[in-house]
């Protein structure tokens, strides 16, 4: 039953190959199973698993080691764009406070941002990647991401691709900066100003955008896993290699946008404030975040449900400004159930990041997930959709 607290949780370790270690609940045991297959069958090495239902913990699962020191279920690592998830929720909380108007005019908030046929660019069109604006025309630098200013600024005068809201494409790492920059305007706070404040501290999670490498619950991502699937693996590489893509990723020479996984693990990735990308978080408490946008954890609820059905309502989806249609769909800031990503099922929100995480919620089951690896997979990745498909026959 929606809302019903799972039944007592068990200890859970399987000795084998591989030590799973935590908790499972009673009716949960299918997505414990498919959590121990992702390191027996398909490559996992160091991993968690949490599961919220119905606002207790129904899954706290994790294993494997990692060079910098074994895997613990507090470990953190960048979880790429889940991370625009988590800001999608920090503007929503705005909007609730009615701060921010998702259908007033960026302008509103950010008067610099009109120049070039942009000033009918509203919040929403650039929560829902529609703003025009996938890479920067100017070439930056890490101490122009450490400054926010010079990419803020860059971005509020430049030429959208497409007139606003006409189109979408996907906003790799300048939805953080778009995004953050309405908060900050809105409200006097930068994004992670605010997430350490309404929503870390509350909730008790450790999560920041970027983070000190030499913390001590900190993990590197390994190197990738090769791709089972060379023809999925070249189709990638070639829309990768379109230029407005591939200048989405580099920002014009800053990262290498053919080894993410590599740039994150640098200063110039984790250095700076890149609420698009840069989120290090644990699978424990991305579970927790969104465990708090569908129900109350602890006393404390982050999103109405009336603004999380708003939310995920379609906004965008089919074939792209650029590149092929991958069946994604988005609401406004969130990846919605859709084909590619079936979480757990209709109603579900999120967002996935390169490699394979993977955080959501599901309003009508209050049911919260997160998926956490150390090491990335590719274009056909299966870990995450073997848990949710696991998931999804639980609830």
């Amino acid at each position: 039953m929606p809302g019903s607290p799972p039944h007592p949780s068990r200890a859970r370790r399987r000795p084998g190959p591989i030590d799973v270690q935590g908790t499972v609940a009673s009716g949960f045991e299918r997505v414990a199973d498919a959590f121990a297959a992702n390191f027996e069958v398909r490559g996992d090495t160091a991993a968690s698993c949490v599961v919220y239902a119905g606002g207790q913990v129904a899954i706290d699962l994790w294993a494997g080691t990692t060079p910098d020191g074994p895997w613990g279920p507090d470990c953190r690592s960048v979880v790429f764009s889940a991370s625009k998830g988590v800001t999608t929720v920090c503007l929503l909380m705005a909007v609730e406070e009615g701060l921010i108007e998702l259908d007033a005019p960026v302008t509103r908030y950010w008067p610099e941002y009109g120049a070039h046929g942009k000033e009918a660019t509203t919040v929403r069109h650039v929560l829902a990647h529609r703003a025009g604006l996938m890479a920067p025309d100017v070439d930056l630098s890490a101490a122009d991401l450490r400054a926010w200013d010079p990419i803020v600024g860059a971005l509020a005068a430049q030429t959208p691709a497409w007139r606003p809201g006409t189109a979408y494409g996907y906003h790799a790492l300048t939805f953080g900066w778009l995004a953050g920059e309405v908060l900050r305007r809105a409200t006097g706070s930068r994004p992670g100003q605010w997430l350490a404040a309404r929503i870390a501290e509350p909730l008790r999670v450790a999560m920041s955008y970027g983070a000190d490498r030499a913390a001590p619950d900190v993990r590197a991502l390994a190197a990738p896993m090769p791709d089972p699937d060379p023809i999925a693996a070249e189709r990638q590489a070639q829309a990768l290699a379109q230029p407005l893509v591939e200048r989405s990723m580099s920002l014009g020479g800053v990262f290498d946008p053919y080894d993410m996984p590599a740039s994150a693990n640098r200063p110039e990735f984790l250095d700076a404030e890149m609420p698009g990308a840069n989120l290090v978080a644990s699978a424990r408490g991305l579970a927790r975040v969104y465990a708090a946008t569908v129900g109350d954890v602890a006393g404390v609820r982050l999103l109405a449900p009336e603004t999380v059905r708003d939310a995920r309502a379609v906004q965008s989806r089919g074939t792209p400004h650029v590149g092929p249609d991958e069946g994604n769909q988005w609401g406004t800031g969130f990846m919605l159930h859709s084909r590619r990503r079936p979480m757990a099922g209709p109603g579900s929100f999120g967002h996935d990041g390169l490699g394979g995480q993977l955080a959501f919620g599901h309003l009508e089951s209050q049911t919260a997930f997160a998926y956490q690896t150390i090491r990335p997979g590719g274009v056909t990745d299966d870990r995450a959709e073997a848990l949710c498909g696991a998931l999804r026959a639980c609830i």
